[in-house]
Parts: structure tokens; sequence; C-alpha cells
């Protein structure tokens, strides 16, 4: 099985994560080749990484990608060396050892897999993970409290792309991430044309990843721009109509000011700052809309 793990770095030394990280792919029960595409690092990752882990793809890049770009680079390398599965997993991240096993048991050759994401000790269920088990419409809670016992797999909703694998036969449908997005929102896109292609997506509890992030991980890069990301989100998803989009933008529009002001702090003015600039790639976004509804390598 040829594996590959791309992980995207950004002044990955912070708390040791990116030792962390790679420990744990060399304590996989199951082969795996790391796949390294540095964001233009500050803070020594770019010399440490190389030194000492020699077994890792090193692929530094001499500016800021963003997040599904550089894993789009790392996803290119992959295919070209004719995997089997990527597994992308974030530098703050690790897995149990028998993670990878368990994903690839439950594995058909077509979903998408995830682990169950944990907290960074283990202690707890990481908490934007549990949005995914609220939206499930699966019946892993039925198993745990009635028949206590827990399947080997269920179907699930939209899981974070903090650590899934991807079977190369779903890349070749779906293809990589949309370069309209630039750090987050970038999986939430993805979802949408997983969904519209029907491919399913595959919790797999008994494989572990820890996660070492507070809600939202860096919440400045969460907020910043967040009311593009979240319109952007709206008008590039496949599964709805431009129509459906409009109504939606309203219903956004309504929620954003009326309901949560305080809690996202938009500035006045703000909504049409964000249409403005929402016009100006309307082609980029028809364009993107048309290639996410084909079947392949798409934005790779």
């Amino acid at each position: 099985m040829n594996i590959f793990a791309v992980i995207v770095t950004y002044n990955a030394m912070h708390r040791n994560w990116i030792d962390r990280c790679l420990q744990s792919l060399r304590q996989s029960s199951v082969p795996v080749t790391p796949v390294i595409v540095d964001n233009n690092s500050t803070d020594g990752t770019r010399e440490h990484v190389p030194s000492h882990y020699p077994e890792a793809v090193w692929l530094p890049q001499d500016h800021n990608l963003g997040f599904g770009q550089a894993n789009n680079v790392g996803i290119r390398y992959a295919l070209s060396r004719e995997s089997d599965y990527v597994l992308l997993l974030n530098q703050d991240a690790t897995i149990s050892s028998d993670a990878l096993e368990r994903m690839l048991s439950a594995s058909d050759g077509d979903s998408l897999l995830s682990p169950l994401h944990l907290n960074g000790d283990g202690t707890r269920i990481d908490e934007m993970f549990r949005f995914s088990l609220r939206d499930s419409k699966n019946t892993m809670l039925d198993d745990l409290l009635i028949r206590h016992e827990l399947g080997d797999c269920y179907e699930s909703a939209e899981i974070c792309a903090a650590c899934w694998l991807m079977p190369t036969s779903l890349i070749r449908k779906i293809g990589g991430f949309n370069p309209l997005f630039f750090h987050y929102s970038e999986d939430n896109n993805y979802y949408h044309r997983l969904q519209y292609h029907g491919i399913r997506t595959i919790l797999v509890p008994k494989a572990q990843m820890y996660h070492d992030r507070k809600l939202q991980g860096n919440m400045q890069a969460f907020n910043r721009k967040r009311l593009r990301r979240d319109l952007l989100l709206e008008a590039t998803n496949i599964n709805l109509s431009f129509g459906k989009c409009c109504l939606r933008w309203g219903k956004f529009l309504y929620k954003s000011y009326v309901q949560d002001l305080p809690q996202h702090a938009y500035i006045p003015g703000a909504w049409l700052l964000e249409m403005c600039w929402l016009t100006f790639h309307t082609f980029q976004i028809r364009n993107s809309r048309k290639q996410e509804k084909k079947i392949g390598l798409t934005w790779l």
C-alpha cells in the first residue's frame, strides 16, 4: 500500500507540533511517507524538519500559499508517485499508531475516511468535531448508549480536513482544493463537492486523531475576512442554483446583522464591500462551479 501523508506547515515549531506530528507517523502500524509542504515558515521549521526527518519529502515554498493550495502541492506530488491513498494531516495533529490500519480496514476504496477527532491530550472530543457528530445521521450514539458497543464505521456528515484519508480514486474524481479559498472553508467547499458527486464520508471511531488547538485554531486568522468566506462558500456551492444562493445570502444577511452582529463584529458596510468583491470575481466563481461539477483532477 503506497500512502503519502501531506502536512502543510507554517511556523510549526510552536508547542513541538511538527515533532509530535511526524513522530506519530513514525509509530504508525502502516508505513506512510510524509510530504511536508512548508508555507515559508520563519520560526526554524525550514531548518529543523529536513535535518531531523530524512524520511520526509521536503517541499518548501517561497511564499505562503494558504492551506488548500499547499495541500494541492502535496497531493500532486503523491499522485505523481502513484499513491494508493493520501492522508491529509494538520501540523498540530497526531494520530494513534493503529489509526491508518483501522481506516484502511473500513475503506471501500471510494469514500473519504476520518478518524475520531479528540483534543490534544485525548481527554475530550474536539469541539469542532462535535458539530460533525451533531449533524450526522448515523447510529453511533444509539450504539454507544443502547447497545453499548461501538461499530467499526459510520456514514457521517462533514468532518474537518485536519485528518482525512483520501483514496486516490476519490481525488481523481473530485480533484484538489478550490484556489478561491486561502485559509478556512476550503474543506467546507470540498464537502459540498463530495455531496454533489455522491461520495460518502466515513467516520472510523476506533481510529483516533489528537488535535492540539482551541475551538477554531487561530481565532484571529479565522475571523479575518470571515464574512467574505461565508458568502463565497455559498456562491461556490454546486448543490445550489444561483437563485438559491441569493436567497441564502439574504438569510445570512439577516442572521449576521440582526442576530450575530456582536459575536461576529461585522463592521458597518462590510456586507456591501464583500458583495463588491464577489461581483468582481463573478467570472472566477462561475468558472469554479462549472469545473467542480465535472469529474476529474479539478485544481490539480
